[in-house]
């Protein structure tokens, strides 16, 4: 706030000053005041009014300050009362009751909204838990009856189980800080039970696995964990060419306090613009459209879940060669350190 446009701001306080300075100045020559009496009395006059003028720009221009700084520095705007001094003159004490009831209007809706939010979630996850059961009763009807056709439904109830856990992730992911046990955990085990979870899925498409390095001790959630490779795995399955022999390879090596474990595939692959966009959400790619129907959701979900794990999650893939996914866990076993005595 410069004080030039203050001023102009003012023009007709400047202008009833000017007309009131003329008629005192006169009144007071035409009684007989002496010339230098006059001009002391005009000039004392003159000097309040600079000075109340001068005090209430100086108020003005601080609180008005204060409201720009707090516009461009505070993420949310709608909390700027919480930033501000009440000021003293009046317009301002407008503006501050005004963004006062902003703030509080704001939190009234954030908090029906997160009202909202969490009776949504509570009713996807029991939605998400009712729904199983139906799905097992339809898979021991189709135990109890094989066929080609039992076995072809049997296929697509894990398609439908499979984006069940999706939906069921999705929703806790917001919040996973309340249900994950970070704990020591085998990576063969981890990655063995995964493997089985999926193995109609891999023994369908005739997907030869293979394992390589994975005696190791992990730090992470098995069960968050095991849903991040099982849709590592399903990409593996189902992005693959006619008359290829399809397989998926787990290796994993050491590196300092970390274990890298990469999940290769020889599929087709990706295209080199596809790579870099495959961990947003919703992204499908040239693949998803081309091969299979895809919800653009899995990769999403698996970086989601990731970063709160403290886990890091990367893609290469190459067209036509394969694709490599990598996730970098805490090793739960320290590296041996040499015994200087020993050396």
């Amino acid at each position: 706030m410069k004080f030039l446009g203050y001023c102009k701001d003012k023009w007709i306080s400047f202008f009833i000053f000017a007309v009131v300075f003329a008629a005192g100045f006169g009144l007071l020559l035409l009684i007989g005041t002496p010339l230098a009496a006059a001009c002391v009395v005009e000039g004392a006059y003159t000097a309040g009014f600079f000075l109340i003028l001068l005090q209430d720009f100086l108020a003005r221009k601080g609180f008005y300050e204060q409201v720009m700084e707090g516009a461009e520095n505070l993420e949310e705007i709608c909390y700027l009362s919480e930033f501000l001094t009440e000021p003293y003159f009046q317009e301002g004490r407008i503006l501050y009751e005004i963004l006062r009831r902003d703030e509080k209007y704001m939190n009234d809706r954030i908090a029906g909204q997160q009202q909202e939010l969490q009776e949504y979630k509570a009713y996807v996850e029991t939605w998400v838990h009712e729904i199983k059961t139906p799905v097992a009763v339809s898979r021991m009807i189709m135990e109890n009856n094989r066929s080609d056709v039992t076995r072809s439904l049997s296929q697509e109830m894990d398609k439908v189980e499979g984006y069940i856990d999706q939906m069921l992730y999705y929703s806790k992911s917001s919040s996973l800080q309340e249900d994950y046990i970070i704990r020591e955990v085998s990576l063969k085990e981890m990655v063995m039970s995964a493997v089985k979870a999926h193995s109609k899925a891999m023994i369908t498409a005739k997907v030869t696995p293979g394992f390589e390095n994975l005696d190791h001790m992990v730090l992470t959630d098995p069960k968050w964990m095991g849903f991040i490779l099982g849709q590592i795995i399903t990409n593996g399955v189902k992005y693959h060419s006619k008359g290829q022999k399809p397989e998926l390879r787990f290796t994993a090596v050491r590196e300092g306090s970390f274990i890298l474990l990469s999940v290769s595939d020889n599929g087709i692959g990706m295209p080199a613009e596809d790579v870099v966009k495959v961990f947003r959400k919703g992204f499908t790619g040239s693949n998803g459209r081309k091969f299979a129907r895809s919800t653009g959701m899995g990769l999403y979900l698996c970086d989601t879940l990731c970063r709160k794990l403290g886990t890091e999650i990367s893609l290469t893939s190459k067209q036509g060669e394969g694709t490599k996914v990598t996730l970098r866990l805490a090793a739960a076993e320290k590296v041996k350190e040499p015994n200087i005595t020993e050396l």
